[in-house]
C-alpha cells in the first residue's frame, strides 16, 4: 500500500489476516491522515472479516499529538472490524500513547517487544 510512514501491508500470522503498520521516525499528523485513509480502504476490501492490527513501532521515535487523535478516531469508526491490536515497542512514550488510545476506545492493546512474541488464538 502506497505510503512511506507507516508502511502498511496485509500479512498472515497463524492463518489469520493481519494488517501490519511499520513505523519509523516521527509520525506526523499528515502521515496519520493518509495512513487512516489506506487503513479504511484495506478494511473495506475485507468487509466481512475481523482483522488483527499489528503496529510495529520499534523504529518509531515519537509522534505528533494530533497523530494519536487521528488513530483513536479511526479505531472508533472501525472498531467492529478489529479482532485485536498488537503493539511492538520498547518505548515508554509509545506505550503511554497506546494506553490512552486503549482507554478512549475501550480496546485492549497487547504490548510486546518483538513480533515473534505475538500470540494469536
Amino acid at each position: 500500500m502506497d505510503i512511506e510512514n507507516p508502511k502498511i501491508e496485509f500479512c498472515s500470522k497463524h492463518n489469520k489476516t493481519c494488517l501490519k503498520f511499520t513505523f519509523h521516525g516521527k509520525l506526523l499528523v499528515e502521515d496519520s491522515r493518509k495512513a487512516v485513509d489506506i487503513w479504511k480502504k484495506a478494511f473495506e476490501s475485507k468487509a466481512n472479516e475481523k482483522i488483527i492490527l499489528i503496529w510495529d513501532c520499534l523504529k518509531m521515535s515519537g509522534y505528533d499529538p494530533g497523530s494519536r487523535n487521528e488513530w483513536q478516531n479511526a479505531i472508533k469508526v472501525m472498531k467492529n472490524q478489529i479482532d485485536s491490536i498488537w503493539l511492538i515497542t520498547n518505548s515508554n512514550l509509545i506505550k503511554v500513547g497506546a494506553t490512552v488510545i486503549g482507554i478512549v476506545t475501550s480496546l485492549k492493546i497487547n504490548v510486546v517487544n518483538s513480533e515473534d512474541k505475538i500470540i494469536l488464538s
